[in-house]
């Protein structure tokens, strides 16, 4: 929400538009799970976070939406699962918050392919879906 109104108030004093936002909740439903926020490689410990939804409660977000599939792999580790080199290998999906980097973990599958264990732990990690709206009393409102 921080974010979302900084590019709303940006947009205000260079465009001179008020510009909305749409905000992908599909791996936001543990806060600080990461240990650097560069780490964006299939993220260790996340939670798929707020159902999608135009009821944001902020005048600033047009939408909560989940962009980013659950359970899709944002690229692989060294070795595929099948045991193969990865041949798109980005260092990013080994670094130490990406699911694969620790021993005992499974490895991740090239990127857009399906990866059941992260969309298990997305599932177990998610935010409580029963809430009617989102919270947004802590954002500061133009």
């Amino acid at each position: 929400m921080n974010f979302a109104q900084a590019l709303t108030k940006a947009s205000q004093a260079y465009l001179g538009a008020f510009l909305t936002t749409i905000i992908d909740t599909s791996r936001n439903g543990v806060p600080d799970a990461r240990t650097d926020c560069a780490n964006w490689c299939n993220p260790r410990g996340m939670g798929a976070g707020f159902v999608p939804t135009i009821a944001t409660g902020a005048d600033i977000v047009d939408a909560f939406f989940w962009l980013k599939t659950p359970g899709e792999s944002d690229g692989c580790t060294e070795t595929t699962p099948d045991g193969a080199q990865c041949a798109r290998y980005d260092t990013m999906c080994g670094s130490t918050d990406s699911i694969g980097s620790r021993a005992g973990e499974p490895v991740a599958p090239e990127a857009g392919r399906w990866f059941d264990y992260q969309v298990k732990m997305l599932a177990a990690n998610a935010v409580d879906i029963n809430w009617p709206t989102p919270p947004v009393s802590s954002v500061l409102m133009l």
